[in-house]
């Protein structure tokens, strides 16, 4: 008896719908068993590939080599599938050693592209933006300075000595182009080697002339030849008396080769190294307890000096 009962279940199996049981034929249990199992045992599998590929992801996003790259993450039934760009074939091997030692995964493989710069991305010629002119660097004219200088006269009556003088720059630029100098002296003048100044003589030129120069970057060189008018002023020892004492001197002409070092330190300020021989022979007047004389003295010296200079305009 109850063996039948259990045949005429299993032959007609019966649901419960609305209140009633209803007879279903059995193929149609059995396919809703078996849907229901399949579905089951899918969500199960896809949770764990979620957590996987989310490990997998974690590993590379904490990667120095790979943290920056675009690298997608698939994992079914445990394989990882790797897609993206890379930049060399050992990013590659990188990615995917790290994918292996995941827990959870049976294995990987690599889909990733290989370009030199993954991350960047070339727009096309007529859509890049037109870039600014750099601006003009502030045009340069005239620079004006001062200058120590160390003289050696060339007359066997004058004593080297040091003065301060103005230095003036023009436009830079290579080749020839006008020059100007001044070159201010002062010398003592002595009766005799050895011996007490007897008065000072002091020469202010002011030259014009021409110069060649080559400029490289902030360094300039070049020489220059000026010729002009000498200013002298003899000041007077009145407490050193004797024959033949320097009482009075007459301005001269005067020129000057030289030549010459310029380096722009700054944008608006040189600095100047000049060697050059001034020559001018002014008219010196002597007195002596007796007579008055005159006559013309060799005051060319040697210059030495050192200067800077600004860019007024």
């Amino acid at each position: 008896m109850v063996l039948v009962v259990l045949v005429q279940l299993v032959a007609k199996p019966m649901v419960l719908m609305c209140g009633k049981w209803i007879q279903l034929p059995v193929f149609a249990v059995l396919a809703g068993l078996g849907l229901f199992a399949g579905c089951s045992a899918r969500g199960a599998v896809s949770l764990v590939d979620a957590q996987t590929a989310v490990q997998v992801k974690t590993a590379l996003v904490n990667d120095d080599t790979l943290g920056t790259l675009p690298i997608d993450v698939r994992v079914y039934g445990g394989m990882v599938t790797l897609q993206g760009t890379v930049r060399s074939m050992g990013e590659v091997d990188r990615a995917l050693a790290l994918a292996r030692v995941v827990p959870g995964v049976v294995g990987a493989r690599s889909e990733l592209e290989i370009r030199a710069s993954p991350a960047a991305r070339v727009l096309p010629s007529a859509t890049l933006p037109a870039l600014a002119p750099e601006p003009e660097s502030p045009s340069r004219f005239v620079a004006v300075g001062a200058s120590w200088s160390r003289m050696q006269p060339g007359g066997q009556m004058l004593a080297s000595a040091s003065s301060l003088g103005p230095i003036l720059r023009l436009r830079p630029g290579s080749g020839f182009g006008p020059s100007f100098g001044f070159s201010w002296i002062k010398d003592e003048l002595q009766a005799g080697a050895g011996t007490s100044p007897l008065a000072v003589l002091r020469v202010r030129p002011v030259m014009a002339g021409g110069q060649y120069q080559v400029v490289q970057g902030r360094l300039a060189a070049g020489a220059s030849l000026v010729a002009g008018y000498a200013f002298n002023r003899l000041v007077v020892d009145t407490t050193q008396a004797g024959p033949g004492r320097a009482i009075a001197v007459t301005n001269s002409f005067a020129w000057r080769p030289g030549a010459w070092v310029w380096y722009d330190i700054f944008p608006r300020v040189g600095l100047n190294v000049f060697g050059g021989y001034l020559f001018t022979r002014p008219e010196l007047t002597f007195a002596d307890d007796e007579s008055i004389s005159s006559r013309r003295v060799n005051a060319g010296t040697a210059i030495l000096s050192v200067g800077v200079a600004y860019w007024v305009f």
